[in-house]
């Protein structure tokens, strides 16, 4: 029993072991699924100066080193060029940023944390530190034996402190912040005032080492960006001096260590270039200007801050094994790629950028910096709901005033219109005084001339009845002249008659007689009524029609008053011309009386128009002014008012004397003719085709529109 009871015992011990076991198993499979369940991936932005690659080769292997370290999330490295390094960052894809901390002034880092500044390892190994082996000269066999191990460990000492130095001193394009000022070797550029008018290439116009740091100290030595040429080649950073070696440009802007790097790896030749402006470095890279602070690690607003105190433990832990591990390195035990490596994670307190703020500053490509305009919109952007207020207000105020100044504008108008309308009325109430008076004194004059005309006509008619008579021997010839004179004041004194009874008519406002009135026969008479006048004057006639049906004297009234105006200013031919026209869109007869005394004058145009456009007196309201010194303007008034009252019309214009004169001829009329005086001072028509010479080629013509109901076919 008591056997069977102890192997009961051993058994239900070894099952509950198994049970333990697998309890165990099942808890550490649940805590590993658990973990990585809540493992989580975050990004990191390296800029890329020099290609995704180098960028890749350079981070990587200490990123790798940094997960390590990591108990749940993972970091992966993003390589990111300058052209969207900023665009890229503000997307907030990144939860850390590693770059030039310059960089990071344009951005907006509200929120961020800065973890650390990368600190390059720039001591040289002293060569106090390489002991020589603790090795007796005892040991030997022959005092030659020693002196050469004693060579050979002093060679050794020495190569491995050269290597030392070039493993720790070892340059790179991105370990430090400056600038280098290249040219060839052979270049007539000594100083920095040399590059006036010179070609010098640079990375970008926003890369601080690439162009801005050597620019800054351009301008400080009074040679602006004016001054010379800058071609941007952009990224990668090494085009920079491939151009300068191709010789399209006279100066290089390269950043600190390039052209040592890149003569490392063959791709230049260092010796066929030289510095400007050197300025002494703690490491074997040459520079322009003076060193900035190195790359910054920083965390972004994406970052958790459990994984940020991880990586920042790290950092600095690294860093402090790293000074204590090279401080004790032993030159027999050196490793090239565990100096380089710990080279690279020395890490220190994140530094300040005020130099490079000053510096962007200076430049105006500070962010702070904005324009007026870039200031005005923004204020704009964070008060967009008031402006937006404002600008409505604007609006309605914009849309108010142009309304309303239209109104103003159409009362305007509307008050301009009333006051001409006044004027109208005022020359109208004056113009009808005036022929009140007028037809006052034309009434007195008929009234008191009357009998006078009435006397002078009984003594002629006695006169010519007398001579009739008289038997007396005489001869015939004295007889009919004393009989045609006489004969001529019968003939005024019955005209005179006439028109003093046409003005009372016209003045009383009566229906004149209508009488069969011949174009021609009037156009004698006015030629006669001229008198001594008419000498030297050529009268031209050319007409469609002969007879008219016009009140008595009316003819005679217009024709005169045009011809007594062309013979006043010196015409040497005038002109009448009757046809059938189209004028204001009905047809009418025209009556043209021209001449060549040069035209009419502005004044008497009217208004100050061009000359040879047409002013029609029937839809004027205002009387004709004379142009003689002692004229009364009554001549053209009582044409236009003559006109009125045989519902016609008349306008005065310039014309083409000699155009007129041509037409004249070609019509193919039996009227057209040519007047003369006679011996006996009568005026007759005569038929010619000779062309005549004319004072003026500019005439002025006067036309009276008379309804075609006044002809008589």
């Amino acid at each position: 029993m008591q056997m069977q009871c102890a192997k009961q015992q051993v058994l239900w011990s070894f099952i509950l072991q198994v049970i333990s076991a697998v309890v165990m198993m099942i808890a550490i499979l649940a805590l590993l699924f658990h973990n990585q369940a809540n493992a989580q991936t975050y990004y990191l932005g390296v800029l890329a100066p020099q290609g995704e690659s180098v960028a890749q080769q350079r981070w990587q292997p200490w990123l790798d080193t940094l997960n390590t370290q990591l108990s749940d999330d993972i970091v992966v490295l993003v390589p990111l060029a300058l052209e969207n390094w900023q665009e890229q960052i503000e997307a907030q894809q990144f939860a850390f940023v590693l770059g030039p901390q310059v960089q990071f002034i344009k951005m907006d880092t509200m929120g961020w944390r800065w973890l650390a500044t990368l600190q390059a390892n720039t001591q040289t190994v002293n060569s106090n530190e390489f002991k020589m082996s603790d090795v007796k000269q005892a040991d030997f066999k022959t005092d030659e034996q020693y002196k050469l191990y004693r060579q050979l460990q002093n060679e050794l000492a020495l190569a491995k402190e050269a290597i030392a130095d070039k493993v720790i001193n070892q340059p790179s394009a991105m370990e430090q912040i400056a600038s280098v000022l290249w040219v060839k070797a052979d270049s007539d550029i000594e100083q920095l005032r040399d590059l006036k008018q010179r070609k010098v290439v640079a990375v970008d116009p926003d890369a601080f080492a690439g162009y801005l740091l050597v620019a800054h100290l351009l301008q400080q030595n009074g040679v602006l960006p004016s001054d010379y040429e800058t071609q941007f080649v952009g990224y990668p950073i090494e085009l920079t001096l491939s151009t300068l070696a191709s010789g399209a440009v006279d100066a290089a802007i390269a950043p600190l260590c390039l052209m040592e790097e890149m003569a490392g790896q063959g791709k230049i030749d260092q010796s066929q270039y030289r510095p400007l402006n050197p300025v002494a470095t703690d490491s074997n890279c040459q520079s322009s200007t003076k060193i900035y602070p190195n790359w910054t690690l920083a965390a972004t607003s994406q970052a958790p801050i459990a994984l940020t105190e991880q990586i920042n433990q790290y950092l600095f832990a690294a860093g402090a094994q790293s000074s204590n591990g090279s401080a004790n390195t032993d030159i027999n035990n050196i490793d090239v790629t565990t100096m380089h490596n710990n080279a690279e994670l020395r890490w220190l307190a994140p530094e300040s950028n005020s130099d490079a703020e000053r510096i962007l500053y200076e430049m105006q490509q500070h962010p702070a910096q904005k324009q007026l305009a870039v200031h005005i919109v923004d204020w704009i952007k964070s008060h967009r709901w008031w402006m937006s207020i404002i600008v409505f207000i604007i609006v309605i105020s914009t849309i108010n005033y142009g309304w309303m100044s239209w109104l103003a504008w159409r009362r305007r108008q509307q008050i301009l219109a009333q006051n001409r309308l006044i004027r109208d009325y005022d020359q109208q109430l004056r113009q009808s005084e005036r022929f009140a008076v007028i037809g006052e004194m034309s009434g007195a004059i008929a009234h008191e001339i009357n009998q006078p005309l009435a006397t002078i006509q009984n003594y002629a008619q006695g006169l010519l009845i007398r001579s009739q008579d008289n038997r007396m021997d005489k001869q015939t010839t004295e007889k009919e002249t004393v009989e045609n004179a006489l004969q001529q004041i019968v003939n005024e004194t019955e005209r005179a008659a006439d028109v003093i009874s046409n003005i009372r008519h016209w003045a009383g406002r009566s229906q004149p007689n209508e009488v069969s009135v011949d174009i021609a026969a009037t156009y004698e008479q006015c030629m006669l009524l001229l008198g001594e006048k008419a000498v030297g004057i050529t009268f031209w006639f050319a007409s469609d029609y002969q007879q008219l049906r016009l009140p008595s004297l009316l003819l005679d009234q217009l024709l005169i008053n045009s011809v007594l105006n062309a013979q006043q200013q010196q015409a040497t031919h005038i002109m009448l011309r009757c046809e059938v026209k189209e004028y204001r869109g009905a047809r009418w007869l025209a009556l043209h009386v021209t001449d060549d005394a040069g035209g009419f004058n502005d004044a008497q145009l009217m208004k100050n128009e061009l000359k040879d456009k047409p002013h029609r007196y029937a839809n004027q309201q205002y009387s004709p002014r004379s142009t003689k010194a002692d004229g009364l303007g009554l001549g053209l008034m009582i044409c236009q008012r003559l006109c009125k009252s045989l519902d016609g019309t008349m306008e005065i214009t310039n014309v083409n004397a000699r155009r007129e004169l041509a037409t004249i001829q070609a019509i193919d009329s039996h009227y057209q003719h040519r007047l003369k005086q006679s011996v006996y001072n009568k005026a007759h028509l005569i038929q010619t085709e000779s062309s005549y010479l004319l004072t003026h080629e500019l005439g002025a013509q006067v036309s009276f529109y008379l309804p075609l109901s006044l002809v008589i076919r």
